[in-house]
């Protein structure tokens, strides 16, 4: 099996994996508890995919390797904490990145 009939094959399972759902439940309303979960569903998930690209393969820290990802984070995390805002700590955050990375 080539590798395009694999890619093809994991993005119909994905699809059709999330269209369930959204056909299932779309015209239904969610009970208070679930909605109130989902707002932190995206959180979650950038915390997630920050750590992992906080972390080297063999799960100890690289922070020195990481450092616009570090600063970045650090930036993301005071700026949720003073604005309680998550528009705000992720646009900070990237902000640093990205200039952390064009002067590094």
């Amino acid at each position: 099996m080539t590798a395009f009939w694999v890619i093809l094959l994991a993005g119909i399972g994905t699809y059709a994996a999330r269209a369930v759902f959204i056909v299932g439940v779309g015209d239904r309303e969610l009970p208070p508890v679930v909605e109130r979960g989902l707002l932190y569903v995206g959180p979650a998930v950038l915390a997630a995919l920050t750590a992992s690209l906080l972390t080297s393969p063999d799960g100890v820290m690289a922070y020195i390797e990481n450092i616009p990802e570090v600063v970045g984070s650090i930036v993301g995390v005071l700026a949720a904490l003073r604005f309680r805002r998550f528009d705000v700590s992720f646009v900070a955050a990237v902000a640093v990145f990205f200039a952390l990375t064009a002067l590094l």
